[in-house]
């Protein structure tokens, strides 16, 4: 009985199969791109969680400067409306003595009873604050109150009785921007003259801000401004007169 000799391998056998190199490099260089596009995507969410934080904090900061501006013409109110004062002529009746003051615990002169002390539990009980913050950077600070200062327009009348403005000095150009997009609707940050800028800011000297100070102030209750030279703030009319 005859036995089939092997087969020989020719062109048309092909050889065993060997195992497919080239797929597998494919799929290593398809696993490396993925590892990339994963890097790349964790780091740009990092990136805007750090972002996120430093905006919350800043909203935060001046939230509570606008709240604590609330509270102040809150208490200037009942201060009118308990009969201890009368509306135009409380700008210049009023105690701003602060907790450290020779004049904050004996009251003013015929004010025994602290009704006019802004600052004073029994008075007006606002807690008196100096800055947006008590650590790091703040938004804002110098808080002040300029009781004869008047803002052309806010008031039944544009002379005579202050409008018993808020003032602070606002950090940078940055914040000015968001405490005005949050107030008024807009980033543009106004320019007031350099003489009214120090007299409300710095001085707190008695001032009328109107068109030639500050045409973009007019009418406006609260604002940040600039002097035009790198410095800052934020003015709110308390207590219109």
């Amino acid at each position: 009985m005859k036995t089939k000799a092997p087969r020989e391998k020719t062109e048309n056998n092909p050889p065993e199969k060997q195992p497919a190199r080239g797929s597998i490099l494919y799929l290593v260089l398809i696993g490396i791109f993925i590892f990339g596009l994963l890097t790349l995507a964790i780091a740009n969410y990092s990136k805007d969680q750090s972002n996120v934080l430093p905006q919350q904090t800043e909203d935060d900061q001046i939230n509570r400067m606008l709240a604590y501006t609330a509270t102040i013409g809150q208490a200037l109110n009942e201060m009118v409306v308990s009969g201890y004062a009368q509306a135009d002529t409380l700008y210049s009746s009023l105690d701003l003595s602060k907790p450290g003051d020779a004049t904050y615990e004996s009251g003013a002169s015929g004010d025994s009873n602290h009704a006019l002390e802004l600052f004073y539990p029994s008075g007006g009980g606002v807690s008196y604050l100096s800055a947006s913050s008590n650590s790091g950077t703040p938004v804002a600070s110098g808080y002040g109150i300029d009781p004869g200062a008047i803002i052309v327009g806010v008031g039944p009348t544009d002379s005579g009785p202050g409008d018993t403005v808020f003032t602070a000095n606002v950090e940078n150009a940055a914040y000015c921007a968001r405490i005005n997009q949050i107030v008024n609707g807009t980033t543009a940050i106004p320019t007031m003259s350099s003489t009214a800028f120090t007299s409300l800011f710095t001085s707190d000297a008695t001032v009328t801000i109107d068109a030639t100070a500050c045409a973009a102030c007019v009418n406006m209750k609260q604002m940040c401004v600039s002097n035009g030279s790198g410095a800052y703030g934020f003015y709110a009319a308390l207590y219109p007169q």
